[in-house]
């Protein structure tokens, strides 16, 4: 009889387990509001860019001299001294010993024909070796007012290889803050423009980063103008830009 208590005891306390487990499976099936954690991942993400523009004020140049010589020792000879003319101008110039670097140096040997073949000849023409030696130097010129003269000045020195001539802002902490002033400007009206085209409104800013930034040639739009009555240079406009990627929280 005892035991039978017992069992019937048993059986309904789990009958009153099963019901709280049903209730409360069924509670968690009604839809509830959204939380305000819920609320808070709803943004926005958007890119702004941002550009400005200012005059270099430096400018790189590779200036070189290229020497010939029916030995090596002939020609490296000869391309010492004139880069030794070449150097002793440009010094003379104002340019410092600290913004003068070897780029290139190389020695390499040219097979020429001697003497021109003859009509119907079975026989090869002769051929002479000839050694060419070039030392090319970079060169850096903070004063833009004298670069067209160190231009002249270098060729009239001996110099027979000039290229690469590029101009840069020695300082670009101005334009990039310009730059990033517009490009955060820019991602703000994006944003603006998306909310009311999906008829939210922004919240507020959760997460901002720098995605991009660079410094390239705006070609044509200013003339570097007093660049010495050298030869003419035209220096034209950096231009720095800026991109920005900017999370917004909306409600």
């Amino acid at each position: 009889m005892q035991n039978r208590r017992i069992g019937l005891v048993m059986a309904l306390l789990l009958a009153a387990a099963l019901l709280v487990s049903a209730c409360d499976a069924g509670r968690n099936l009604v839809p509830t509001a959204p939380t305000a954690s819920m609320q808070a991942n709803r943004t926005i993400t958007v890119v702004g860019q941002g550009k400005a523009g200012g005059a270099p004020d430096v400018a790189h140049i590779n200036i070189g001299v290229e020497s010939t010589g029916q030995s090596a020792q002939e020609a490296m000879e000869a391309n010492r001294q004139q880069m030794a003319t070449l150097l002793a101008k440009i010094k003379s110039m104002g340019v410092s010993d600290q913004d003068l670097q070897t780029s290139n140096f190389s020695i390499y040997t040219e097979r020429t024909e001697s003497t021109p073949p003859k009509a119907g000849a079975a026989e090869p023409s002769d051929q002479a070796i000839i050694y060419r030696v070039n030392n090319m130097v970079s060169v850096t010129v903070r004063d833009l007012a004298s670069l067209g003269d160190v231009l002249d000045q270098a060729v009239s020195a001996g110099a027979n290889n000039i290229y690469g001539v590029s101009f840069e802002v020695s300082d670009t902490t101005k334009l990039e803050a310009e730059a990033r002033e517009k490009a955060i400007a820019d991602a703000r009206a994006r944003a603006e423009s998306l909310a009311r085209l999906t008829g939210v409104s922004l919240a507020g800013v959760q997460q901002v980063s720098e995605a991009v930034s660079g410094t390239g040639p705006l070609y044509g739009k200013v003339a570097a103008e007093g660049l010495g009555v050298g030869t003419p240079i035209e220096a034209g406009e950096l231009q720095v830009t800026m991109s920005v990627e900017v999370t917004y929280a909306i409600k």
